[in-house]
């Protein structure tokens, strides 16, 4: 039994990880999915579906329609807790029989919600976090009332799941610290978010002659150079801005002008309204979209270069794993990674021959943007132990060993 507030065919990271999830635990059981109704949102991906054999029950999401109503509804209830907090804890639980539960986190309330049918059922419960819950760095600005009410509902998680599942061993250590007297560090494990190979095209020939350096290249030669496609992928909110990136292309714009032109920048997603102003003042049209997930894959494949951009932190060691990265990997395509230079993603991302730049380090991400331009972009072989396939098959083993 599967349990999370965001399922399909809503479209967000944690939905499309669940979607991956299910469709490779089919093969080791059967599978129940409970997660939220689908009225309060209007962000849907019909292609995202399971097959028939997957049971999806969907608790009332206790939101208005609307999305202005909706974040206003979630933002009020995030000062005193979980954004989907009623949706965990109102209503009955009357779950079927299963085997073994299992949660996914974002939001905590997912983990609430597996609590309660942990308590009813007494089946050996995994509970994974893609993300930090109440220790997340990102979240200072929350309430004391809802630090609380985030910090008593994990620890009750913590203290009552059979298995911990964490994305990063950064992550994983933050929980082993916070609770090392409920025996954390012997009942965690980590595993990586996944890509699924299958949902990707056949990669594109990328056999195009190797580009000179510009600085030796005479003028009609430059004219006559193809264009290098940049994308990101994703959304900007929050501390995760475009303006890295876009100081990096108005030091080109002073200093490179020819090189800034042979490129083309697409962002795929939502921006924060904050930085839609930054955007428009790029001094090359950015082209700003909206696709589906499988439409997304299919854009990475053909984009020359991929642009991961964080949000900074205040240590320089970046604990989170984005999905994005692991899609990136498997659309085989070299990355620029503006990161702290600490942690799992870059560490990953050197590991497989991609750049890493400091999201401060604004003439660095300029010269590796222009070094990317001048220099031919191959494809690479995608990783093979980040697929669907070898991940969910870890996650499966372990639910098998609970389970005998």
């Amino acid at each position: 039994m599967l349990v999370s507030y965001f399922a399909p065919p809503v479209i967000n990271a944690e939905a499309i990880l669940v979607w991956k999830t299910v469709r490779q635990l089919e093969h080791y059981f059967d599978v129940e999915v409970i997660s939220s109704s689908l009225q309060a949102y209007d962000r849907v991906d019909e292609q995202m579906t399971w097959s028939s054999a997957v049971a999806v029950a969907r608790k009332h999401a206790h939101l208005p329609q609307g999305a202005f109503t909706r974040k206003a509804s979630e933002r009020a209830m995030g000062l005193i807790a979980d954004e989907q907090y009623l949706w965990a804890v109102l209503g009955k639980v009357n779950p079927s029989t299963c085997d073994v539960i299992y949660s996914r986190s974002h939001p905590g309330a997912s983990h609430i919600a597996a609590y309660r049918i942990k308590r009813k059922l007494h089946k050996p419960w995994v509970a994974q976090f893609s993300d930090p819950w109440a220790n997340n760095p990102y979240h200072k600005n929350h309430t004391l009332m809802r630090k609380t009410m985030d910090s008593r509902w994990e620890r009750l998680v913590v203290e009552n799941a059979d298995v911990l599942i964490f994305p990063t061993e950064e992550i994983a250590d933050m929980y082993r610290q916070a609770y090392a007297s409920f025996g954390v560090s012997a009942k965690s494990v980590v595993l990586p978010h996944h890509y699924t190979p299958e949902f990707y095209p056949e990669m594109p020939s990328r056999d195009r002659a190797v580009i000179a350096s510009t600085r030796d290249m005479e003028s009609e030669n430059r004219q006559q150079a193809p264009h290098v496609s940049f994308a990101y992928f994703g959304d900007f909110y929050g501390l995760r801005s475009p303006l890295p990136f876009l100081e990096a292309l108005r030091l080109l714009d002073r200093e490179s002008p020819d090189v800034l032109h042979r490129m083309t920048v697409s962002f795929y997603g939502n921006i924060a309204s904050k930085f839609s102003s930054l955007v428009q003042a790029s001094p090359i049209p950015i082209v700003t979209d909206k696709v589906s997930y499988l439409e997304s894959l299919k854009r990475m494949v053909k984009t020359d270069v991929l642009l991961l951009i964080d949000a900074p932190s205040m240590t320089g060691t970046n604990p989170f794993l984005a999905s994005k990265v692991i899609d990136y990997l498997g659309a085989g395509r070299p990355i620029i990674g503006i990161t702290d230079p600490k942690g799992t993603s870059p560490a990953i991302l050197r590991q497989y021959g991609h750049d890493v730049i400091r999201p401060d380090d604004i003439k660095g991400i300029a010269q590796t943007v222009e070094r990317r331009i001048t220099e031919s972009n191959i494809s690479l072989t995608p990783p093979s132990e980040f697929t669907t396939q070898h991940v969910i098959g870890q996650l499966a083993s372990i639910m098998k060993d609970l389970i005998h």
